[in-house]
């Protein structure tokens, strides 16, 4: 029967229209049939399973009235636009997940890191020794971060971005979520958040979570800035391409704060990975009005998996902090806070940049070099200031959505980027791809978008 896969014909006598129902509602809920499909017409369906038209109708109007299928006149009955899978059996929705990812070849969206990039027996070693300390693992962790990573943090975010703190300053936590939770407590008189650049979707949930009116701007339109807002700005990564912002455009923007009683949130993510220019300061070390807030992450320096990031609180919210803070739980692992300290005083941390650093210029370098041999002027490879990502050029008449679902289909993750003079643009991420492959991916992801 049409639609129906082979060997589910089959019912038992008892309240056949409830079986039918519920034969059909597995199998969209399974997704074998899809939105769109087309259901066999009453007098087929019960002709297929010996019924009659009444019960056939019985189930189908059950089925229409849950929303499962839709019914057009003088056309039949179709699945329903809303995705079920999610009332899918758990080994179903299991098996569905499998598929999809097993048809990912390439994922060159996703920010995970390279597996050769990090030392995890080193890093186990640490987590051993923290594991150790047996007495100091039997209670909770401090409220605030561990103290001896905070006075780590202080030291290496003042070599590596000029940011002036000390411990007391700093707050850790289980990501950058977490801490904007905690922003939100402590700065319950500004209503108002703007993200200069791209948006950061989490943490516009954190922030409308709490109740936060929540806008965009461009660097170029901070006069769209409501007086007293939260501005979130991440001047190193500025767009898409992870541009950086330049030094004229931070002292405008710590200006704008000043003359307006902003508060700014510095999300200092992938300021470490630059390769056309020496590191700009961080805003907050540029700071001498108290309106920066610093936040930093090791996820990506490290591995995602070791959720801690952490914020630098000006002197004023330091100390609103204080009064709020004994009602938040530590959310970061004690165990790999211990761990962290040691191992960025042992240095391992600086190397394990570099190192980074080396692969991933090595990495997008070569990706370039081998499509321009590839493709010439068809497709075109840039690499980004943010040097583990690659801008695409595509001469096509056909859009960057339209492309990254031609590549999809080929198995390639990539991200669309819009659209400049004749061509359409993609972003592309390096970080955890294996070169070993570059090859390969380029002629799928080449015939994906140019045939």
């Amino acid at each position: 029967m049409e639609n129906i896969p082979a060997g589910e014909n089959g019912l038992n006598s008892e309240k056949k229209y409830i079986q039918l129902y519920e034969k059909f509602k597995k199998l969209i809920t399974e997704g074998r049939l899809r939105p769109g499909d087309k259901l066999p017409s009453v007098r087929a369906c019960a002709d297929s399973f010996s019924l009659s038209r009444t019960t056939v109708e019985t189930a189908y109007s059950l089925l229409s009235a849950e929303g499962y299928i839709v019914a057009k006149s003088q056309s039949g009955y179709y699945v329903s636009s809303i995705d079920f899978s999610f009332l899918a059996s758990p080994e179903a929705q299991k098996k569905k997940m499998n598929e999809k990812e097993h048809r990912i070849k390439y994922d060159l969206v996703s920010s995970s890191g390279d597996k050769d990039s990090f030392n995890f027996a080193l890093w186990r070693r640490y987590v051993k020794s923290a594991l150790r300390q047996d007495e100091r693992l039997l209670s909770y962790g401090e409220v605030q971060g561990e103290y001896d990573l905070r006075d780590a943090i202080c030291t290496y975010v003042n070599r590596q971005r000029g940011v002036i703190c000390s411990p007391d300053q700093i707050v850790i936590a289980a990501g950058t979520q977490s801490l904007i939770a905690i922003l939100c407590a402590i700065t319950q008189s500004k209503r108002n958040v703007t993200f200069l650049g791209p948006q950061f979707a989490q943490g516009t949930a954190v922030f409308e979570d709490h109740g936060k009116n929540v806008s965009t701007a461009q660097y170029n339109e901070l006069s769209q800035i409501p007086d007293g807002a939260i501005i979130y700005a991440s001047p190193s990564h500025i767009d898409i391409w992870g541009s950086v912002l330049k030094m004229d455009k931070r002292a405008e923007l710590l200006g704008f704060a000043k003359e307006n009683n902003c508060l700014i949130i510095e999300d200092d993510y992938d300021s470490e990975f630059r390769y056309y220019q020496r590191s700009i300061p961080s805003l907050q070390s540029l700071d001498s009005d108290g309106r920066v807030v610093y936040i930093g992450t090791f996820s990506k320096l490290l591995i995602p998996s070791i959720r801690i990031s952490f914020m630098v609180l000006p002197s004023s919210l330091s100390k609103e902090y204080k009064k709020r803070g004994r009602y938040y739980n530590q959310t970061a692992s004690k165990t790999e806070q211990i761990a962290l300290c040691q191992y960025l005083r042992d240095g391992h941390l600086s190397y394990q940049i570099r190192k980074q650093q080396k692969q991933y210029i090595t990495k997008s370098k070569t990706v370039c070099s081998h499509a321009e041999q590839l493709f010439r002027d068809f497709l075109i490879f840039e690499r980004c200031e943010a040097g583990y990502l690659i801008r695409i050029k595509v001469k096509s008449d056909l859009t960057s959505e339209e492309l990254t679902e031609r590549a999809f289909g080929k198995g390639i993750k990539i991200k669309p980027a819009g659209r400049e003079g004749g061509y359409s643009l993609l972003l592309i991420s390096v970080a955890g791809f294996e070169i070993e492959k570059c090859d390969d991916m380029l002629k799928t992801l080449g015939f994906a978008l140019l045939h």
